[in-house]
Formats: structure tokens, sequence, C-alpha cells
């Protein structure tokens, strides 16, 4: 996982955040302190054509596929071509689809 953007700790004399893991009065970092991290950080997020209507027999959407792009095939999401940008995106969208942000475990 990535680093986090900072930490936590609740102390009966207040809340401290910081960039860096907090110590105790005595230089122990503890398991006191939590890291914070950003929504980006625990679910990155791609971008994805997908049709605007779900589909009848499945109530699902489809999704543009395909590592390359030469063919226009529509899918289910687990082949569904994951763009970087939401302009890189909209590039392939048309009347009948559009871009939308979501979150994705990985690559």
């Amino acid at each position: 996982m990535t680093e986090p953007v900072a930490y936590i700790r609740r102390t009966s004399g207040g809340t401290y955040i910081s960039l860096t893991p907090i110590s105790d009065k005595y230089g122990d970092k503890t398991d006191k302190t939590l890291p914070l991290y950003t929504a980006e950080q625990l679910h990155p997020m791609k971008w994805f054509v997908r049709s605007k209507e779900l589909e009848d027999e499945d109530e699902d959407y489809l999704f543009l596929s395909g590592s390359n792009l030469d063919d226009l095939e529509y899918f289910g999401f687990d082949y569904a071509r994951a763009f970087d940008t939401k302009e890189e995106a909209e590039k392939w969208t048309n009347p009948l689809t559009e871009a939308v942000q979501l979150p994705v475990e990985g690559e």
C-alpha cells in the first residue's frame, strides 16, 4: 500500500496530527498512532466508458472493453478498458455511452 499522507493520535491532552509517526513523551512510536490515507489511496479510481442505460436482461451496464481499441466491443466490467483521465475516456463516448469514474482493485 502507499504511504499515508499524515498520522493522527488522540490522547487525553487532545488530538494530534503530524506528517510523520507521532511519538509519545518517551519517544516510543506506539500503536495509538493511526495512519491517515486519502480516499484515492484507499480506493484507486479509473475512468471507464459504459452504456448510459442498464441492459434489460442482466440489469448491468455494458463497458467498452479490450486492451487495444481496435474493436469497439462492450462487455461486463471484468473486461472493461480503463483510462487514466476523463479526457481520454470521453474520446471514446458516443450518444449511447458515458465516461464514469469507478474504484478499481488493482492492475
